[in-house]
């Protein structure tokens, strides 16, 4: 059986835009046309690829497959047509697109991934910062290749690779009157000050949270006296102006580097794996 690549491409547009009006526009068809391709496209493989929902459009597991398939079988068709516009067939070419979370994205990969940019001029990259809750879910909706993570996503077809740790410790601002009773966090769903409370001998029993949505925003927050924050140690190193606190101990957190298990990988996303780990 040959899929229609019409049908798949309307599967596509609908996959990454999560509407079909959107996804209409974007093809410059009617909703209609485009509805009635992804209902042939269902009538061939004989599946449920998308669930109607009041907030949007949601992939069935099923849909989630064929998004893998469809996503392997675009980029090794991206690389092979930029392949041939290369004079040097060696050099690899294509789009990489990662997303991870806002204490890895400017201090680790962007140095990390501007080396690899400037040896592969012909590699464009995109990276996107995301909250680690949002992660898993742009993953699988094909917004992107690779994310880094805290925690392991276990299901079927994807692979987690440990990195290494970010070592968290407590800090305070040096300069101003601290707000000892204050911690700050990003939203009331970041659980990093509770858990690094969870591994001391005594913790406060009870203290006041302050949202801050974005580390460095945190960083500079501690600096002016707004609280206390428990931040990644590599990012306060040569700060000056926040201070640790003593006599507690630093919270370990895993990274990972998540993809999917494909039968097929580009040479892009074959080096890009070893890279990156």
């Amino acid at each position: 059986m040959s899929l229609s690549s019409l049908h798949l491409d309307a599967f596509m547009m609908v996959a990454k835009s999560k509407s079909f009006s959107e996804a209409a526009q974007r093809l410059h068809i009617t909703q209609s046309a485009l509805s009635q391709r992804v209902l042939n496209l269902e009538g061939e493989l004989q599946v449920s690829l998308f669930v109607r929902e009041p907030s949007g459009v949601r992939m069935t597991e099923r849909g989630e497959q064929l998004l893998k398939y469809c996503q392997a079988k675009e980029s090794l068709e991206e690389e092979f047509l930029s392949g041939i516009k290369l004079k040097n067939k060696k050099e690899l070419s294509g789009l990489a697109r990662i997303a991870a979370f806002s204490t890895q994205t400017r201090s680790v990969l962007l140095p990390k991934l501007g080396a690899f940019a400037r040896s592969n001029p012909h590699v464009q990259i995109e990276l996107l910062t995301r909250e680690i809750r949002d992660l898993p879910r742009i993953l699988r909706s094909g917004e992107v290749d690779f994310i880094f993570c805290d925690h392991l996503v276990e299901k079927q077809g994807w692979v987690n690779r440990l990195l290494g740790y970010e070592e968290y410790i407590l800090i305070e601002s040096r300069q101003k009157t601290v707000r000892e009773n204050t911690y700050l966090d990003h939203d009331e769903f970041d659980s990093v000050t509770s858990d690094f409370w969870k591994i001391q001998k005594a913790a406060p029993k009870n203290y006041q949270r302050a949202y801050f949505d974005e580390i460095y925003t945190i960083i500079e927050a501690v600096e002016e006296g707004f609280g206390r924050a428990v931040v990644p140690l590599h990012l306060i190193r040569d700060n000056h102006r926040v201070a640790v606190v003593k006599g507690l101990k630093s919270l370990k957190s895993p990274i990972y580097l998540i993809y999917f298990k494909q039968a097929f990988y580009t040479q892009l996303q074959l080096k890009l794996i070893t890279y990156l780990a």
